[in-house]
Parts: structure tokens; C-alpha cells; sequence
């Protein structure tokens, strides 16, 4: 068999070949997610923040939770 052979190259190498373009497009939708979070955050006051929290009944209320 000739070094050239038809048979698929290794799985790594395959993976580098995909890896790194997912890697970069995956990247770019992180940074743009952030950068669209970062806007909305900045048109955003605590108030208006307060005014959409729900109370979880799961959580102590302030003063009552210790970090032990």
C-alpha cells in the first residue's frame, strides 16, 4: 500500500481540521453575545432590575445565610 493511501486520516487530525473553525465561529458568538448583555445591562437601572426579581423561597433572606 503506497503511503498516500485513500483510507480517512487519523480522528486527530480530522478534529484539528474541525476544531478550530468551530473553535473561532463559537468564539465570535461568545463575544457578541457579550457585547449585546453589556448594552442591554447599561440601559438598565437596579430598579428596574428589583422590579422583575422573583423572591426565591429557597433562599435565606439577607442577614440569615452564613457562609460556614
Amino acid at each position: 500500500m503506497s503511503p498516500k493511501s485513500s483510507f480517512p486520516r487519523a480522528p486527530g487530525n480530522i478534529e484539528c481540521g474541525i476544531v478550530r473553525p468551530v473553535n473561532t465561529v463559537m468564539g465570535d458568538c461568545l463575544g457578541n453575545a457579550g457585547a449585546l448583555l453589556a448594552a442591554r445591562l447599561e440601559r438598565l437601572s437596579l430598579a428596574a432590575i428589583s422590579r422583575h426579581a422573583h423572591p426565591n423561597p429557597h433562599h435565606p433572606q439577607h442577614g440569615a445565610h452564613h457562609h460556614g
